[in-house]
C-alpha cells in the first residue's frame, strides 16, 4: 500500500513535466549542440530542483500563495525571459563550429546549476505542485508533513524519477534530431522559439486577465 506513494509521486511529477517548458527545451537544445550525456546532467539537476519546490509546496502552500500573489514582477520576469529566448530561437543562424566548441567549454561547467536553477526559479511549477497536493489531500489521501516518513521518502523519489525520466525522453527525441540534417534542427529550434512564445503569451494572458 505504501507504494502508492512512490507511485502518485511519480505519476504528478511525469504530468509537470511533459508540458514543453524552459528545462526541457534546455535539455533538448544541449542534446542537439552537445550531447546526451551533458544533457542527461541537466536532468539530473533539475530533478533535484522539482523536490525541492514540491517540498516548499507540501510545508508552506499558502505563504507560497500569497508570496507569488503580492509579487507579480516575479511572474513578469519569467514570462518576458521566455518571449526572449523564444525570438532568440527564431531568429538564430548557424554559426561557425569553433563558436560552437567555445559555447561548449563555456556551457560545460554550468550545467547542474542550469538544470537546478530553471527547475527550482519557476512560479509556474510551484502552483502546479500546490494544487496537485491540495487534490490530493482532497480526494486521494491526506499528505502532509506528518505523513509517515517512509511514505515522503517514496513519494519524493517518485517525483525526482519522474522528472528525470521524462527529461531523459525528451533528451533522446532531441539526440535524433542531432543525428538529422541541419535543416532538420533548423526547424526543431523554429518549434523551440514557437513554444516558447506561446507559453510567454498564454502567461501573458492569465497574469493581466485572471
Amino acid at each position: 500500500m505504501i507504494l502508492v506513494y512512490l507511485i502518485l509521486g511519480t505519476l504528478t511529477s511525469i504530468v509537470g513535466a511533459l508540458p514543453l517548458g524552459a528545462v526541457n527545451i534546455a535539455v533538448i537544445n544541449t542534446t542537439i549542440r552537445e550531447d546526451v550525456r551533458k544533457a542527461f546532467r541537466i536532468a539530473l539537476a533539475a530533478g533535484i530542483g522539482e523536490v525541492f519546490l514540491a517540498f516548499f509546496a507540501l510545508h508552506c502552500s499558502m505563504e507560497l500563495t500569497d508570496f507569488f500573489e503580492n509579487n507579480p514582477w516575479i511572474q513578469l520576469v519569467i514570462i518576458s525571459i521566455f518571449l526572449v529566448l523564444g525570438v532568440y530561437f527564431l531568429v538564430r543562424k548557424k554559426k561557425e563550429e569553433t563558436t560552437k566548441q567555445t559555447q561548449k567549454i563555456k556551457l560545460g561547467k554550468s550545467k547542474f546549476l542550469t538544470g537546478f536553477s530553471l527547475a527550482f526559479l519557476n512560479p509556474p511549477v510551484i502552483v502546479y505542485w500546490i494544487i496537485a497536493i491540495s487534490l490530493t489531500n482532497k480526494h486521494l489521501f491526506q499528505l502532509t508533513l506528518h505523513t509517515p516518513l517512509t511514505a515522503l521518502f517514496l513519494f519524493f523519489t517518485g517525483i525526482y524519477l519522474g522528472k528525470i525520466g521524462t527529461l531523459y525522453l525528451y533528451s533522446k527525441w532531441g539526440n535524433r534530431m542531432a543525428k538529422k540534417s541541419g535543416d532538420a534542427k533548423t526547424k526543431l529550434f523554429k518549434i523551440i522559439g514557437i513554444a516558447l512564445i506561446v507559453i510567454s503569451f498564454v502567461q501573458g494572458i492569465k497574469f493581466f486577465v485572471v
